[in-house]
């Protein structure tokens, strides 16, 4: 039904924007719902003459049937006002109209339940796949003032869990996660400034890493340097060597190549 394709529109816009406080259906009540609605699956025509009659709430049988899982099926709630004594039925047939028709669906009742969106695991059916059914809601609410049982009803049709392709909106959140925050403004905290520690010379980490590598590149080539000489020394030739000065062979007579320069004047 279109206003419950609105709702879930609705609902999962307001889970991404808070801002929208009324998205859980509490505008709709008392114009196209009840206090408590089917979000999925689709729910029976409402009018407010009719919600309090059993044993769907409606004056229409079925408009509109969805497709349901066998297996790992759901039930989501649209909640325009708290509810309590929350029981769901389910009757097998194309349009059941009586109330003894209906048989537990859910195991356990649901005591309360807050204005928001709610969803509840049905169990697994073994029913044949194809089967038409219908899930009622029963539960008690404050409407005008007085506490009432209402009703609703949403037709069904089983498929298996292969063959179904829809999304069941299931998740749950209350009215007041609706609110509208009470400041816009966003509020940006500077990132605090890194404390030197006592050591600390002062240098920031790019001088002190450029300091890091030269110191390296300097060590680096000085030892290149004294290799160099090192190696150079040892390959030079023996008689490339300087001479040192010799006496002359020659018993009893200096040669003249080993007289200083100041004898010989």
């Amino acid at each position: 039904m279109l206003r419950n394709a609105l709702y879930l529109a609705a609902a999962l816009s307001a889970i991404a924007a808070p801002a929208a406080a009324q998205a859980h259906g509490e505008g709709e009540q008392g114009s196209s719902m009840g206090p408590v609605a089917f979000l999925w699956p689709l729910d029976r025509p409402w009018t407010a003459a009719d919600d309090n009659k059993g044993p769907c709430g409606s004056p229409s049988g079925p408009t509109t049937r969805s497709d349901f899982p066998l297996v790992g099926g759901a039930v989501a709630l649209s909640i325009a006002d708290d509810a309590w004594n929350v029981v769901f039925r389910i009757a097998y047939g194309n349009n059941p109209t009586t109330q003894s028709a209906f048989r537990t669906f859910v195991p356990a009742s649901v005591d309360a339940i807050e204005a928001g969106h709610q969803c509840y695991r049905a169990p697994a059916l073994s029913v044949n796949e194809g089967t038409n059914a219908t899930i009622q809601m029963e539960y008690w609410s404050n409407d005008s003032g007085k506490d009432e049982s209402f009703y609703a009803c949403a037709d069904i049709t089983l498929v298996g869990a292969t063959a179904f392709s829809g999304t069941i909106p299931c998740f749950n959140v209350t009215a007041s996660e609706f609110e509208a925050p009470q400041s816009t403004e966003t509020v940006i905290q500077p990132a605090p400034e890194p404390v030197a520690s006592s050591s600390d010379s002062g240098l920031s980490t790019g001088a002190k890493a450029g300091i890091a590598v030269g110191s390296i590149l300097g060590a680096s080539a000085i030892i290149g340097v004294a290799v160099f000489f090192a190696f150079r020394k040892r390959s030079q030739p023996a008689d490339a060597e300087t001479p040192a000065p010799y006496m002359s062979q020659t018993k009893g007579a200096q040669s003249v190549e080993s007289v200083p320069a100041a004898a010989r004047q």
